[in-house]
């Protein structure tokens, strides 16, 4: 009869005992209730990390309510943005540092992803009046073009009005005739209105 090596028998000893350590954990209620466990607290941390995540969006959005001025009026939500923030003086192109501001005009808009929206252009009252008009729509259309492009904001829910310098916020002039820069800049600003209620077709 062939005798088996040394390190032959030892590698069958380790085999037999691999398979019984399995077989008794198989059949090892602890085991089972061990590995169920394990489980439930992998589900637990993943709902919990969810949870947070949920929570961090709603903060969020109140810190983007919080950045600039917004009001809330029956179904509708007005958030009025500094012409100056936006847009350099006089010009209707977008600052680079008007994309963080706009970032969180999207912030909000992304709840009323159905909602009509509309982009309205104001200015001070220097300059004529043709030329501010001008200037105010094209200022509401280029805060459009870029809730569109990057607010996802659907295109048949967006529009636009220009209103030049009419419907001033402050005066644009002190009492005694003499220039107000503080109350022409409040002029000088873009307002987006929301309607809470979603889009229909007529």
């Amino acid at each position: 009869m062939k005798t088996l090596s040394k390190a032959a028998f030892l590698s069958i000893a380790l085999s037999i005992l691999i398979g019984v350590s399995v077989v008794r954990a198989q059949n090892d209620p602890q085991a089972a209730i061990a590995k169920k466990q394990a489980q439930l607290e992998r589900q637990r941390i993943e709902l919990e990390k969810k949870s947070l995540e949920l929570q961090q969006k709603e903060l969020d959005l109140e810190k983007a309510r919080q950045e600039f001025e917004a009001q809330q009026s029956g179904r509708s939500l007005s958030m009025n943005l500094s012409g100056d923030v936006l847009f350099d003086y006089d010009k209707a192109a977008l600052k680079p540092e008007a994309e963080q501001a706009l970032k969180k005009v999207a912030v909000v808009l992304s709840q009323f992803p159905e909602s009509k929206v509309t982009v309205e252009g104001y200015t001070d009252s220097k300059g004529t009046k043709a030329t501010n008009m001008q200037l105010s729509r094209e200022r509401a259309q280029a805060v459009k073009d870029w809730l569109l492009k990057n607010g996802g904001v659907l295109a048949a829910n967006i529009s636009t009005k220009g209103f030049g310098e009419q419907y001033p916020i402050a005066p644009n002039k002190n009492t005694d005739g003499s220039d107000n820069p503080l109350g022409r800049a409040l002029n000088r600003r873009v307002s987006i209105i929301v309607e809470k209620s979603p889009a229909t077709t007529p």
